[in-house]
């Protein structure tokens, strides 16, 4: 697990994914700081949740697509690599990039206090369950826009319910979906919530990245080991 962890760590440095985090980053931070300070939060916690944190399903696309090209995934599955360290090589490799990158995106609106480590955790799972949806996405697909067409429609519907949830002042029915309870975890940075929120907030989130690692994992058993 280990050797594969630093593999996937190395491919994802020379194939510039982390070159691409840092070059948006460096554009979001340069916004932050041109922006007031007292909308700066808002505007961090937005950004690290819509794009930090999904640049990684679009990286675990075009991951799984070069491996499939390169014949990569023959080798790998040839030798007693079980598809769960595969999977959590990926997630771990990818949310590790995006938790460097959203920290410091975090920084020009940077308040630490005790509720930061669940925001570092939030991030980490929100994150780590989009890699795993997108790795099961990624699985069956043959070209990338195939992958962009199917990611696109699981992003609309993962997206749009944001925007009720801030009109109608974070009305918890819409914790349910994982965007919106990861967002609603994350605004807890700038206001507290009650604890039954948090609560809700985290058993939603790590009830989504079961989901999305029993669906990376039946996928990946389907169309990638056993095809």
């Amino acid at each position: 697990m280990k050797m594969l962890l630093n593999k996937d760590i190395v491919l994802q440095w020379r194939q510039g994914f982390w070159l691409i985090y840092f070059v948006f980053t460096a554009i979001y931070v340069t916004v932050l700081l041109s922006i007031p300070e007292n909308s700066r939060m808002l505007v961090s916690l937005l950004l690290i949740l819509s794009d930090t944190t999904m640049l990684g399903v679009i990286f675990i696309g075009a991951l799984v697509l070069l491996e499939k090209q390169q014949a990569i995934l023959q080798s790998l599955f040839v030798t007693p690599l079980e598809p769960w360290k595969y999977i959590w090589s990926k997630t771990l490799s990818l949310s590790m990039i995006a938790i460097c990158m959203s920290i410091l995106v975090y920084l020009p609106a940077w308040t630490f206090n005790a509720y930061t480590p669940l925001l570092l955790a939030t991030i980490a799972c929100t994150a780590g369950t989009f890699v795993m949806l997108g790795l099961g996405l990624a699985a069956r697909v043959e070209t990338i826009n195939q992958y962009f067409g199917l990611l696109m429609g699981v992003s609309m519907l993962l997206i749009i319910p944001l925007i009720p949830y801030m009109l109608l002042d974070r009305h918890p029915a819409f914790l349910v979906l994982p965007s919106v309870a990861s967002l609603d975890l994350m605004l807890g940075a700038m206001e507290a919530l009650p604890g039954w929120r948090i609560l809700v907030d985290i058993c939603f989130l790590l009830a989504w990245g079961y989901l999305a690692y029993k669906y990376a994992l039946r996928r990946v058993k389907k169309y990638l080991v056993y095809r």
